[in-house]
């Protein structure tokens, strides 16, 4: 209890010759650690196992952590509520080599308290449990490891005052609090990355650092993390961290299915006797696909060895479990970098790569998918290999050249196996289908551009369209001109966004012509269940476009259409919109429906208010796209309860 300020290399140092090699020592320790973000792993590390080891003894025990990142005081603090330290202890786990971790702990063994310590200048640590507590601080560390002259007195720990005030609020536990002051550290600025706010640095520990741990189907150590960020400016943020766990990439990207998901889907139609190759719509289009194996799943793969002997007895040994997604493009990495994190210009915490783990931590960076064909495909496949009890190098900046070979080698596998399955996810470009009008009603759709040229209908006052909250028609249609009246008010009432109407024209083939328009703000397009039902995805909201005119058909009933169709009347071929109040039955008998106002196929809808894409069913491609307005508006006065309908309806046939 007397302790006051001590040297914790004493007990290692007999002679100035040994104080050199120490020395020596520490720079290797300190050579092994270049990332940003060495430091937030080492201490929360450091965290994580102390709470699981009072967690192995104290089975009514709750773990939390404090962790705070104070960017104007450029201090990183992490506090835990776990077993602390003994008097022995907290004397000596500075120096290289000491270590109290048992054999499943997290990291190497005796070097990143030594790299803390040593590698910056200004290191608090505190402890308290029933038998012991201090709170002291060392100062001068890696400036006294750079320096060779010998002038730098080694730095001892030295009582201080707790800087991180939620140790006062605990009874057992530990502190760590670390300054980015003075010369030869790394990183010198927490700002640097770009983060400033809670919501971002939560995301940031979760990918960067082992507070996302790598649990697969074991039950999470910690779910009760506290995050404070205080901004360059003192503004302070807080949250409670209840999912401490890695972000797999299908978890926070929208529209993405397990593969093996799909191969028990085309199992089920092979029962049934239908075609496997005609899945359900809602497994089309999609952003990613995901999967996870064991190392069982890469001994044999089609009749042939996947690993060859070594491979496969490391990957029994460490007991490999892996993790694998796969997107249609590098835009998804951007768009959830630059638009969801919204760090530093060009910082990526999600990309393509192989993220190797152990004792369920990431560890160092991600390593290059080495693809020999189909190169590009290894930028938009994250696999995660992870091992169990497997020793990283020194400094947990990497493991040994073999289990690296081992990880490259599966997840060159991954993503083989996901190229097999591309033809489910969307096209690259992701803009919705151009539309061209036929040969046949050519002059007159260049007839209504050159009059839409030359006489604009222009209304400059806002504040003639503000919605009424009610539709002047008071009875559902009976007819096609009360089809056309409605769907002309829910144009102009906003409730269908984006259609713009350049002509109407009983005398004509074809009722009339329109364009699709996508104009700023696109807020007003993007779906919201409760806001904006009938919008699309965000990730189609790239830019803004007017498509090209197109024909547009009115009908009270889908029914008619078809039966025109049948007539030869009119050309399916030739009309790119249809406007019905009721589908009807008779599409059953010569289309699929792919049902836009079910969820699960959201990714599907182009154009804000889509309702149905008609396809022809012995073809499967797309006719053309449909709103029916009885099912509309069923679905904006409630979109749950219409679930069940459209999946029994058009899906469940």
């Amino acid at each position: 209890m007397g302790l006051k300020n001590w040297d914790p290399l004493k007990a290692s140092l007999s002679s100035e010759l040994v104080s050199a090699t120490i020395k020596r020592q520490i720079r290797n320790i300190l050579k092994s650690y270049t990332g940003y973000f060495d430091p937030f792993s080492e201490l929360i590390q450091n965290a994580l196992d102390a709470v699981d080891n009072r967690k192995q003894k104290d089975t009514k025990y709750t773990p939390a952590i404090w962790i705070k990142i104070d960017l104007k005081e450029n201090t990183i603090c992490v506090t835990d509520n776990g077993v602390g330290f003994s008097e022995d202890q907290f004397k000596s786990f500075l120096a290289p080599n000491v270590s109290f971790k048992r054999q499943d702990d997290r990291g190497n063994k005796g070097v990143g308290a030594t790299y803390l310590g040593y590698g910056f200048n200004f290191l608090q640590i505190g402890t308290k449990t029933p038998d012991f507590s201090f709170v002291g601080a060392i100062r001068g560390g890696r400036e006294w490891v750079e320096d060779d002259s010998g002038t730098k007195t080694r730095p001892k720990i030295q009582k201080s005052k707790v800087i991180h005030d939620v140790f006062d609020e605990i009874d057992h536990g530990s502190t760590f609090s670390l300054k980015l002051v003075g010369d030869f550290i790394h990183p010198k600025d927490l700002k640097w990355v770009g983060a400033t706010t809670v919501d971002q640095w939560k995301i940031v520990l979760r990918v960067k650092t082992p507070l996302g741990g790598i649990y697969f189907n074991r039950d999470c150590l910690l779910s009760n993390c506290h995050l404070t960020v205080i901004d360059e400016d003192g503004r302070k943020t807080e949250k409670l961290i209840e999912e401490c766990e890695y972000i797999y990439p299908h978890k926070v990207i929208s529209t993405c299915i397990e593969l093996d998901s799909i191969m028990k889907k085309q199992e089920e139609l092979i029962k049934k006797r239908r075609d496997p190759s005609r899945l359900p719509d809602s497994y089309y289009k999609l952003n990613g696909l995901y999967n996870y194996w064991n190392y069982k799943d890469f001994v044999l793969e089609d009749g042939k060895k996947a690993l060859n002997t070594e491979d496969k007895e490391l990957a029994e040994k460490y007991k490999i479990s892996v993790y694998g997604f796969f997107c249609y493009s590098t835009n998804i990495w951007n768009n959830y970098n630059d638009e969801v994190v919204k760090l530093r210009k060009g910082t990526r915490i999600l990309s393509g790569g192989c993220q190797l783990a152990t004792n369920c931590m990431p560890q160092g960076e991600l390593l290059m998918i080495p693809l020999t064909k189909h190169i590009g495909y290894q930028n938009v496949t994250h696999v995660i290999v992870h091992f169990e009890e497997a020793e990283p190098d020194l400094g947990r900046k990497g493991f040994q050249p073999e289990l690296k070979h081992l990880a490259q080698h599966v997840a060159t596998n991954v993503a083989r196996k996901f190229i097999l399955w591309r033809k489910f996810l969307k096209e690259e470009t992701g803009a919705p289908p151009d539309i061209i009008g036929e040969r046949s009603i050519h002059d007159w759709i260049r007839e209504q551009e050159d009059h839409e040229k030359e006489n604009p209908l222009i209304i400059t006052r806002e504040d003639v369209f503000l919605p009424l909250k009610e539709a002047s028609i008071t009875s559902e249609p009976l007819n096609e001109q009360d089809v056309i009246a409605l769907f002309n008010q829910l144009l102009a009432g906003g409730v269908i966004r984006g259609i713009k109407l350049m002509a109407t024209n009983q005398h004509q083939q074809y009722d009339g012509i329109f364009r699709f328009c996508f104009k700023k703000p696109f807020e007003n397009h993007i779906f919201d269940k409760d806001k904006n039902p009938l919008g699309i995805e965000s990730s189609k909201a790239t830019e803004e476009y007017d498509s090209a005119p197109d024909i547009l058909e009115y009908k009270y009933s889908f029914d008619a259409l078809i039966e025109e169709f049948e007539k030869g009347l009119k050309n399916e071929r030739q009309i790119k919109l249809v406007i019905a109040w009721e589908m009807g039955d008779e599409w059953q008998k010569r289309y699929e429906i792919t049902p836009l106002l079910h969820f699960d196929n959201l990714q599907h809808r182009y154009f804000h208010g889509g309702t149905h894409i008609i396809k022809d069913a012995s073809m499967g491609d797309t006719v053309f796209p449909a709103i029916i307005l009885s099912e509309l508006i069923e679905y904006i006065n409630d979109p749950d309860d219409v679930q069940d309908y459209q999946r029994k309806t058009y899906i469940d046939l």
